[in-house]
């Protein structure tokens, strides 16, 4: 994969690290995988499709626990998406890993309840920076 970087997530504000993310990359050629817990979530206004435990992206050979998922990242869908992990507390705890792949390569991934985080390119460090002054982040590094 083409990550170039590694986040220190916030595990108190991982709805607003998942908004930043999502309202930065959300676009017609973005989509989200991810992987839940709990295969009783309901997300069928999204229109998402099962996709097992394999990533369904070409730059990535992840096998994952859980339920998988593949959502569109639209900004309809992201609208939807928001409240749905927000008021459920999702990302904490039914969310095992996701994935979200933009411009053709996967631009953030989180893996174990955000406990391993990645980004790519199209996270800017302006933006990163911005989330660590906010505390939405602990921290970030560039190996």
């Amino acid at each position: 994969m083409s990550l170039k970087g590694e986040i220190q997530a916030n595990h108190d504000a991982l709805e607003d690290l998942f908004e930043a993310v999502v309202m930065t990359l959300a676009g017609e050629s973005s989509q989200l995988a991810v992987w839940v817990l709990d295969d009783q979530l309901n997300f069928s206004q999204m229109k998402a499709q099962r996709i097992g435990a394999s990533s369904p992206f070409s730059e990535s050979n992840s096998i994952l626990a859980g339920s998988g998922l593949l959502i569109k990242l639209t900004m309809e869908n992201v609208q939807k998406l928001l409240p749905l992990f927000r008021e459920n507390d999702y990302l904490g705890y039914q969310i095992l890993h996701l994935q979200i792949e933009s411009q053709g390569s996967v631009q953030f991934a989180a893996y174990d309840h955000f406990y391993v985080v990645f980004f790519g390119d199209l996270i800017s460090l302006e933006m990163l920076e911005r989330l660590k002054q906010r505390d939405i982040i602990q921290d970030y590094s560039i190996p």
